[in-house]
């Protein structure tokens, strides 16, 4: 997917940790925060070292880092 290669919250390429919740790719410091919001808000995996089951997989697919901006930002987020 279009601009999955890099970190969206601070742009890092190269991010190798997931949003499954936004259906999002993240950095490693990216990854702290979304994890210190907790699990019910943001629920952080790595993309290479955990296993991923189908229904994570397919919400990934079904998100994206350009349709979680284009979201945040109908709503009125600045990032």
């Amino acid at each position: 997917m279009p601009e999955n290669d890099k970190c969206v919250d601070c742009g890092t390429a190269h991010a190798e940790w997931a949003s499954v919740s936004y259906g999002t790719i993240l950095c490693l410091d990216c990854s702290g925060v979304h994890r210190s919001l907790g699990v019910h808000l943001s629920f952080v995996r790595s993309i290479k070292m955990d296993a991923w089951s189908e229904k994570q997989l397919q919400l990934m697919k079904g998100g994206g880092n350009a349709q979680c901006r284009a979201f945040f930002a109908k709503m009125g987020s600045q990032r």
